[in-house]
C-alpha cells in the first residue's frame, strides 16, 4: 500500500512538472491527474488493443468474441444477425472512456458511429446540458440507426440528442466505416439491419415513407459500385500477389527437390579407363 503510495505521489509531481512546463491551466491540470487516478485506480492505464495486438489473430479474436460478443447482442439491431458478422464486428469494436461531463454527442452532430455502454452511466440532457430527460446505464446502446443511412430517415444521419457522462465512463465505439466494411461480405445481413432500422424509425414516427418507397437514388448506387470496384482492385491485388508467392514457394521447392536427387542419385559405374591402372598393377604381380 505504501508503495503504491508513493508511485501515486510520484505520477503527480512528474505530471504537475510536465503541465508547468507547458503552461497548462490549473483546472485543466487537476482534471488530467483525476483522470490518471481513475485508470490507475481501475487498472484501465493500460489499451487493451496495445496487449491484444502482439498475440496471434486467432487468439486475440477468440479472447474479443470471449468478452465483447454478449455486449453486441444486446444491440436490438444485431441481435438476430448471423455469427460471422457478430464476429466481424467484435472484432472492430473501440473501447473508449470518458470523463465526468464529457459530451459523447451533441444534438446536430453528423453520426459516423454508434456506442455501447460498458461500465458507468450518461446522461441525455436539454441544450443547456444540465435538464436530464433520461439515464443510460451499462447495457445501453445509442447511435445505431444514424450509422445505417437509412433513406427517408427525417434525423437524416445526425444525431438527435445530446449525451453527456456522468462520471467515469467506459464505451464501446463501432464507427460507420467499420460496420459498412464488415456488411461487403454480408449482403443479406445488411438488408436484414436496413428493415429493422426502418421499423425502428417508423415506430419512432421519424420515416419519410414517401422518400423510403422512392429507392436508392443515383448517387448511392454510383458509391456502392465505386465501392464494390475498390473491393475487386484489393481482391485482385490479393490474388496476384499469393499467386507471386506460390509461384516463388514452387520455384523455390524444386530447386531444393533438385539439389537433394543429385545428392542422393548413385554414383556412375566406373569407366574402362579407369579400371585400366588397376588392371596394370594385378599384372605386375
Amino acid at each position: 500500500m505504501e508503495d503504491r503510495d508513493k508511485e501515486e505521489d510520484w505520477r503527480e509531481q512528474h505530471l504537475t512538472v510536465v503541465f508547468q512546463s507547458i503552461n497548462v491551466t490549473k483546472d485543466l491540470e487537476k482534471r488530467v491527474i483525476k483522470w490518471f487516478d481513475f485508470l490507475w485506480t481501475n487498472k484501465k492505464a493500460v489499451d487493451e488493443r496495445e496487449v491484444l495486438k502482439y498475440l496471434p489473430d486467432k487468439l486475440r479474436a477468440e479472447i474479443a468474441i470471449n468478452v465483447h460478443l454478449d455486449t453486441l447482442k444486446k444491440v436490438r439491431i444485431f441481435a438476430d444477425c448471423e455469427a460471422g458478422l457478430l464476429v466481424e464486428l467484435v472484432l472492430k469494436l473501440q473501447p473508449q472512456v470518458f470523463s465526468p461531463g464529457d459530451y459523447i454527442c451533441k444534438k446536430g452532430d453528423i453520426g459516423r458511429e454508434m456506442y455501447i455502454i460498458k461500465e458507468g452511466k450518461l446522461a441525455v440532457v436539454a441544450d443547456d446540458g444540465v435538464t436530464q430527460f433520461v439515464v443510460l446505464s451499462e447495457g445501453s446502446y445509442f447511435g445505431e440507426i444514424s450509422i445505417l443511412a437509412i433513406k427517408g430517415s427525417k434525423a437524416g444521419n445526425r444525431r438527435t440528442a445530446n449525451i453527456r457522462s456522468i462520471g467515469y465512463s467506459d464505451l464501446f465505439c463501432l464507427s460507420k466505416d467499420d460496420l459498412m466494411e464488415a456488411l461487403t461480405e454480408y449482403p443479406d445481413a445488411k438488408a436484414l439491419l436496413e428493415e429493422k432500422g426502418r421499423q425502428i424509425l417508423m415506430k419512432d414516427g421519424l420515416l419519410d415513407l414517401e422518400v423510403a418507397a422512392q429507392g436508392p437514388d443515383p448517387k448511392e448506387m454510383e458509391d456502392k459500385v465505386d465501392r464494390m470496384a475498390l473491393t475487386l482492385d484489393t481482391l485482385q491485388t490479393r490474388f496476384a500477389r499469393l499467386f507471386a508467392q506460390s509461384d516463388a514457394t514452387h520455384s523455390k521447392l524444386k530447386h531444393r527437390v533438385n539439389k537433394l536427387e543429385k545428392k542422393l542419385a548413385p554414383p556412375p559405374p566406373p569407366t574402362p579407363e579407369s579400371q585400366q591402372p588397376i588392371r596394370d598393377e594385378e599384372a605386375g604381380k
